[in-house]
């Protein structure tokens, strides 16, 4: 009798403040039909026991009160301060704690994160939830790794994200392309070529495969240099200053032709670049068709 008396009571409060939970949001809910407010949000535990079934229903809520919020100071030209980006924060997090598999507030909460307010951890972080819960969803792994390397810098992150991506169904067929790219900015060239070639073996699109093939072709030339230049220091102490010594010194026999047009050179890091960024100019592609 005492264990169903005290299951009661905790009925009775789960209740009551189910109740009085739904009755603020419902006067929220006229209210930003004309303006913004922010109002309270409680933590997403305690939303969770309250709004029971209704998990859902509440992150469909508080998603629209956020939108609401963020998009009439857009509309009247308002900025957010400090205070108004981390309610906003706070309120995707409850929403994607409450409804992990809700795909709207990943992407409105990475928009305005990342281009208006510059806070890209706290994009990045929330959009983890949604690589994590919405498995088959390439996308969001791909904004993450957009991120990484577009705000961030952090190529060899963003290039890993874009793998992530690639596994998922119906994935760009050209990120392969876009992480070994980011991985060879950082210098990873190695890894770049072993992920082509590995790509290579499985895969059946012609274009694709040609594509591949002609990024593969660009990377191991790249890595050629690297390691001449790499013996050329080995031997003199000194980092080369242009491809040209490599030559005189006999540590290559000739200046390799870049695939795609351009030409190999020394950067001023003494890395090896080339004058086509791994990609085919406008005109030349032009000129192909």
């Amino acid at each position: 009798m005492k264990a169903v008396s005290v299951s009661l009571i905790a009925l009775s409060i789960f209740l009551i403040g189910y109740i009085t939970t739904f009755s603020g949001f419902e006067n929220s809910r006229k209210q930003i039909k004309s303006q913004q407010v922010k109002g309270l949000t409680l933590p997403p535990v305690v939303l969770k026991l309250m709004t029971l079934e209704f998990k859902t229903v509440t992150a469909d809520f508080l998603f629209v009160r956020a939108s609401q919020f963020y998009g009439g100071k857009a509309g009247q030209q308002e900025s957010l301060v400090e205070e108004d980006w981390q309610w906003l924060n706070h309120n995707f997090h409850v929403i994607t704690e409450l409804d992990p598999y809700f795909q709207d507030p990943y992407y409105v909460a990475n928009g305005i994160f990342t281009w208006d307010a510059h806070m890209y951890e706290e994009a990045n972080t929330l959009l983890q939830k949604g690589v994590d819960a919405r498995s088959w969803d390439w996308w969001l792994p791909f904004l993450v790794g957009f991120n990484k390397f577009f705000f961030q810098g952090k190529n060899k992150e963003g290039a890993d994200y874009l793998l992530e991506a690639h596994k998922r169904p119906g994935a760009w067929g050209m990120l392969p392309t876009l992480a070994a790219r980011l991985y060879y900015k950082e210098g990873a060239t190695e890894t770049a070529i072993s992920f082509l070639e590995a790509l290579l073996t499985n895969e059946k699109n012609a274009d694709i495969r040609k594509n591949y093939t002609i990024r593969l072709d660009a990377l191991k030339k790249i890595l050629y240099l690297e390691r001449a230049a790499s013996l050329y220091e080995d031997r003199m102490a000194v980092k080369p200053r242009n491809l040209k010594v490599l030559l005189d010194f006999g540590i290559i026999k000739t200046i390799p032709k870049d695939p795609y047009g351009g030409q190999f050179y020394i950067d001023k890091d003494g890395s090896i670049k080339t004058t086509s960024k791994l990609a085919f100019a406008t005109l030349k592609r032009k000129q192909k068709k």
